[in-house]
């Protein structure tokens, strides 16, 4: 659970590299094998999603303590 700013930071930051990993892959795997691609996206798809929901967290508590 993020419970700074720095750590929203550092998430974010975090995700901008995943994205940028995940398009790296879009247009080197994708076109070649989908199969493929979709076995090395699934991870770092499940890290967004994690990454999400914590900043999501993170959100709520700001909200409940404005």
């Amino acid at each position: 659970m993020l419970t700074n700013v720095n750590q929203l930071r550092t998430t974010l930051e975090q995700m901008e590299r995943l994205l940028r990993a995940l398009d790296d892959l879009k247009e080197s795997v994708l076109p070649k094998d989908p199969a493929l691609f979709a076995v090395m996206a699934e991870a770092p798809l499940d890290d967004l999603s994690r990454l999400r929901s914590e900043i999501h967290g993170y959100a709520h508590e700001l909200q409940a303590t404005a």
